[in-house]
């Protein structure tokens, strides 16, 4: 497995180390539920070092991902960020990522376990001559999220940094050391996303640890991302996206502009208008049981889709998932069934997100 630049410090922490998509990182350190409590109530920090970078650079690098993206670049200036789909040209979803706006290039940050097929889909595309560089070994990322987490970064980095608006970023120096911090996040938490040297993270983590203490700041792994992830109702490839999921059954209709052309916009348009057959849901769990991906869903003893996330949550004190649900049954309020390990459990499509996200403010129109 591949290290990221802290895995030292999980092992100091006594973090419980896994595989993720060839990754070493912990899976938990103390307690998942506790961790997951942490963030929503002080500030969890988190080694998503393992997450690639890939920078297109060139006059025509706007154009040339306009034309890969779902979302509309166009809509940000330098300094902003703004989530996007990779679409194929089928009107699948190659990856999600957050794309960074500078004056001269543009940082696509994509999952680890899609890195290399991103960057090569980038390459095969590359009708405009862009550059393509990734630089997923030179940079690290450690995120810190909760209501604490800007009073720590304050501390940290000072007001500029701690006062950043929603979707938007800046790099600055402290210390000597060179960093680029955003507003963002994994978690619905109000948060901060740092990319920094990948020699200079375990500095960082240190000083972020020193400074927080008394805040209240707990290493988080990735047993309880994924709990804060499913509440706030995010998306994780592999699960609720994929090679053959349309944008618009994945309620991510928000993240496809129409008023310009990218690969598979014809696909994706067409499945929408002929009336797409699934939607994403959330649930809620009426009978104590783990509802996990794969397990199919019934209403009146007929299967009508299937469970792509689940989890206890800790905050809601409640077994929550989201699912692919024939439409008809997608309405807030109907009760399902949900089939594990050959019993039948109670569950009702819920409102959805789970929590109502606490980023400081509502990004502007495009991000």
């Amino acid at each position: 497995m591949k290290k990221t630049p802290l895995y030292q410090q999980h092992i100091n922490l006594n973090g419980r180390i896994v595989d993720f998509s060839g990754w070493a990182l912990p899976l938990e350190y103390k307690s998942i539920l506790l961790e997951a409590k942490a963030t929503r109530n002080a500030c969890g920090i988190f080694d998503a070092s393992h997450m690639g970078e890939i920078e297109v650079l060139g006059v025509k690098a706007l154009n040339f991902l306009q034309r890969l993206l779902s979302n509309d670049l166009s809509l940000i200036s330098p300094g902003q960020m703004q989530y996007n789909l990779i679409t194929n040209s089928q009107g699948g979803v190659v990856d999600d990522c957050m794309v960074y706006c500078f004056a001269d290039k543009f940082l696509c940050v994509v999952n680890a376990l899609n890195k290399d097929k991103v960057f090569s889909w980038f390459n095969k595309n590359n009708q405009e001559g862009v550059k393509i560089i990734d630089k997923s070994s030179e940079l690290a990322l450690i995120s810190l999220q909760g209501p604490k987490a800007s009073q720590i970064i304050f501390d940290c980095l000072g007001s500029g940094a701690a006062n950043l608006d929603y979707m938007h970023f800046l790099q600055g120096q402290s210390q000597g050391r060179a960093y680029l911090i955003s507003r963002s996040g994994y978690t619905g938490e109000d948060g901060f996303e740092l990319y920094l040297p990948w020699d200079e993270a375990g500095f960082w983590w240190d000083e972020f640890f020193l400074k927080g203490e008394k805040f209240g700041i707990t290493p988080c792994g990735l047993g309880s991302r994924d709990i804060l992830r499913i509440e706030a109702g995010y998306p994780l490839y592999g699960h609720e996206l994929g090679e053959d999921i349309n944008p618009h059954r994945a309620a991510l209709s928000w993240a496809v502009k129409d008023s310009k052309d990218f690969i598979g916009k014809e696909k994706i348009i067409v499945g929408q208008e002929q009336g797409l057959d699934k939607k994403r849901v959330g649930f809620i769990m009426k009978q104590r049981s783990v509802p996990r991906q794969g397990y199919p869903v019934y209403f009146e003893d007929k299967p009508v889709g299937e469970v792509t996330s689940g989890t206890f949550s800790p905050n809601l004190d409640q077994f929550i998932g989201m699912a692919y649900l024939d439409r008809k049954q997608s309405q807030v309020g109907t009760e399902i069934m949900i089939k594990i390990r050959e019993k039948f459990y109670r569950a009702v499509v819920s409102k959805f997100p789970f929590i109502i996200p606490k980023t400081k403010k509502l990004a502007s129109k495009g991000v």
